[in-house]
């Protein structure tokens, strides 16, 4: 994938998105997404492959299985395999629901 189609990818999703965070917080549902780290493959004493962990983070004002099936819809379609986690966040009042993947990057 490139960088442009995890964004337009995240875009399909339907809800209000950002990289990394927004500067305010819209209305639920509302995605961010970010590239916490990366796990390049190595050969002939370069970064060899691109590969990058990717977290999608859903959030909601109350848990929403509509909502992560959309998500999770999404990320079938794009053959992505995810790890899940669902936290309440006290201070803001929201469900945070985290998807945790990998992905190639080819390109931007």
């Amino acid at each position: 994938m490139t960088l442009n189609e995890v964004a337009n990818m995240v875009a399909s999703m339907g809800y209000p998105w950002r990289y990394s965070h927004f500067s305010q917080t819209p209305a639920t549902p509302f995605v961010v997404y970010y590239f916490p780290n990366n796990n390049d493959v190595y050969a002939d004493s370069s970064n060899y492959v691109d590969k990058r962990a990717l977290h999608i983070e859903l959030f909601t004002k109350a848990k929403d299985p509509d909502a992560e099936a959309t998500v999770e819809a999404v990320l079938k379609a794009h053959g992505i395999t995810w790890y899940k986690q669902t936290d309440f966040l006290n201070d803001e009042l929201i469900y945070q629901t985290t998807y945790e993947s990998e992905v190639i990057i080819n390109g931007e």
